[in-house]
């Protein structure tokens, strides 16, 4: 060994030079450490709630946050509109309906019958006190008084005439005296059957109003003790058989050739989401309304179970009896991009599938697919959160 080898390992071995070594390398381990944790937490994890399945599909797993926000719909079908859809409203069927008014002036002494009340015809509905027809009932009395007094004037005019004691100018006057009260007691009988109808009890001036048809009782203007006149505005009672209900619309100009008596009309309302509803036209208006520029129709609706309501929003379409049958959406399941539109549809539990869709006819609410659509009735498609899936899909492209 060397002199100088000797002196840089004595230089090496000293304490000093041991304590600055081992300070040195914990620092290296430190530093190392730090830049290996560093990296670890800068590191992004892979995701834990979707897998890509293929450029079309997603797999989200159970607990997945985006299930939550979807709602999903059985695919179903409808004919395809040949019109856009308009604004209809249901009404009452007016031949099927009465308004009933009191025929002379009184005061409302009793209710017989209330709102939502079906009632028979000849049903009594309220109780009237009115002094006219207390007055009616007088006529016909004295009407029937002076019939028979002019008709025994007429049975000894008679047997005077033939003795020959009793002139014939005498005898044909006192005849037209006879067929004078008669007609008078005709008048007074059929004032006082269109007062209060045949088999009605008469007590003193109470006039009864009575049903004209069967229905339900869908309006009443009327309480104990109210004032009436047979010149009032609105009507003491409106009847009507619900069973049958008319449906307004109101037709763009561009459509009047589709509407003809008899084709099908589609409707639906806001009531009842989801759920189709069919009407037949009946009468389809002669004139543009110059104000609104639409046609006034009215379709019939079979009401049978009562879920239809008079003065419901709906909104129809017009549709020909040869119209295919394609898949109906929500507007709210498709994106939309460009020319094109998709839609998810589920084919796993949590597996969803994007298939792209051309569009036959759109309005507000729904759309309607072309028959070479990628969707078949009876498959779950995603109608709300769309947008979420799209979103997941395009992260893992």
């Amino acid at each position: 060994m060397t002199p100088k080898t000797q002196i840089i390992r004595n230089r090496l071995s000293h304490p000093a030079v041991h304590r600055v070594a081992t300070v040195a390398i914990i620092g290296l381990l430190t530093l190392g450490g730090l830049s290996a944790w560093h990296s670890a937490r800068s590191k992004p994890a892979a995701p834990a709630e979707k897998a890509k399945l293929g450029a079309n599909r997603l797999s989200l797993s159970e607990n997945a946050g985006q299930l939550a926000f979807l709602k999903l719909e059985t695919a179903g079908t409808a004919r395809l509109p040949a019109s856009e859809a308009m604004n209809a409203r249901l009404a009452l069927a007016e031949d099927l309906t009465a308004r009933i008014f009191p025929p002379l002036a009184g005061r409302v002494v009793s209710l017989q019958a209330a709102m939502g009340d079906s009632v028979k015809p000849g049903a009594p509905l309220a109780i009237l006190d009115a002094p006219d027809f207390g007055q009616a009932i007088a006529d016909l009395r004295k009407a029937e008084a002076d019939y028979s007094q002019k008709q025994k004037a007429l049975s000894r005019a008679k047997i005077l005439f033939d003795g020959e004691v009793l002139a014939r100018r005498d005898l044909e006057s006192t005849e037209a005296d006879a067929h004078a009260s008669a007609a008078e007691v005709e008048r007074a009988r059929l004032r006082l059957a269109n007062l209060s109808p045949a088999g009605s009890r008469i007590e003193g001036q109470r006039l009864v109003l009575r049903a004209p048809l069967a229905g339900m009782v869908v309006d009443r203007q009327a309480n104990p003790g109210t004032e009436v006149r047979p010149d009032a505005t609105n009507p003491l009672f409106v009847i009507s058989d619900l069973r049958r209900l008319w449906l307004n619309i109101d037709l763009p100009e561009k459509a009047a050739a589709l509407a003809k008596p008899g084709e099908d009309v589609n409707f639906t309302l806001e009531a009842y989401p989801g759920t189709d509803f069919t009407a037949r036209v009946e009468r389809v208006g002669a004139i543009v309304d110059p104000a609104t520029r639409r046609i006034p129709v009215r379709a019939v609706v079979d009401n049978s179970d009562g879920r239809l309501k008079p003065e419901m929003f709906a909104r129809a379409t017009l549709s020909t009896p040869d119209a295919a049958k394609v898949i109906r959406l929500p507007v709210g399941a498709l994106l939309t991009g460009g020319l094109s539109a998709h839609l998810f549809v589920q084919v796993g539990s949590h597996e969803f599938e994007r298939r792209p869709v051309s569009i036959a006819r759109q309005d507000a609410e729904f759309a309607y697919l072309t028959p070479d659509s990628p969707v078949r009735a009876g498959e779950i498609v995603v109608v709300r959160g769309a947008l979420l899936l799209a979103s997941e899909m395009a992260q893992g492209e």
